[in-house]
């Protein structure tokens, strides 16, 4: 039997997402369904905002808000501007800015590099 295709479009839209496979793609279509149109309408707006009002950092590559490029840290002159730490993703750098030890800057390289290329 197949889907309809509004829940099989949006099965595929979840298996999109890193690590979702097509049967938690399918939970998750039918927990949307199951979800007040209030909330579901909330998810689409955070979902599009995250498209429209984020940008990359264009000293650093965080990740930040279209109003505040340069991002926070970049912006705060009491870090220490003689350290930068290179980091693959702003996940990264969020767990160490997390840790409160580190207090320099970064560069986030929104990926990873490949010693053979």
């Amino acid at each position: 039997m197949q889907y309809p295709e509004a829940i099989a479009k949006l099965i595929e839209s979840y298996s999109k997402l890193p690590g979702i496979g097509r049967k938690s793609a399918t939970r998750l279509a039918f927990y949307t369904l199951g979800m007040s149109d209030d909330d579901v309408k909330n998810f689409a707006r955070s979902l599009s905002a995250s498209k429209s009002d984020l940008t990359f950092c264009r000293i650093c590559g965080f990740i930040t808000s279209k109003d505040d490029d340069p991002c926070v840290i970049c912006s705060d002159e009491s870090r220490d501007q003689s350290k930068i730490f290179a980091v693959e993703n702003s996940q990264d750098e969020m767990a160490i800015e997390n840790t409160h030890d580190y207090h320099g800057l970064y560069h986030v390289l929104n990926g990873v590099l490949s010693p053979m290329e």
